[in-house]
């Protein structure tokens, strides 16, 4: 087993204190995964199941559970969804289940399309917009700040 020089010791303390923010914000948002990604990130985040373990458990390697759970926490630190369903009046149900599906539960555009039955050319359209909205909202918050 390898130890740790003291430099490498100070920058995960460092990296730890940067990212309890996300780690809060991932707490807050995993209610909105369902099924393998929830159980994977509650495994990791609230229990602190090592990647092996969970590798054990469910049948993958530990560097493709790393992989899933970066790939989730990265959906789940996107703004998007969160700032579109805060602002439901510019969108409709529809849409935001559509805006859902693609930026929380990480389905493609193609796999939407099939699953809602919806046009290709619609589902690009309103995440064109949801990005934009949440763009435009991003600004405005920095502006209204600063």
């Amino acid at each position: 087993m390898r130890h740790a020089d003291s430099d490498e010791a100070v920058v995960a303390i460092s990296d730890t204190v940067e990212n309890r923010g996300i780690v809060e914000i991932l707490r807050m948002r995993a209610h909105l995964l369902a099924g393998r990604d929830r159980v994977l990130l509650e495994m990791y985040l609230e229990r602190g199941t090592s990647l092996r373990q969970i590798g054990r458990l469910m049948g993958l390697s530990p560097s493709n559970v790393g992989r899933r759970i970066r790939r989730i926490a990265r959906r789940l630190a996107d703004d998007t969804y969160e700032i579109c369903l805060g602002n439901r009046d510019e969108f409709n149900g529809r849409e935001l289940a559509l805006i859902k599906d693609y930026f929380v539960r990480g389905l493609s555009a193609t796999c939407v399309n099939r699953t809602r039955g919806i046009t290709l050319y619609r589902v690009k359209t309103t995440l064109r917009k949801a990005r934009k909205y949440a763009a435009s909202t991003k600004k405005r918050t920095i502006y209204d700040c600063g």
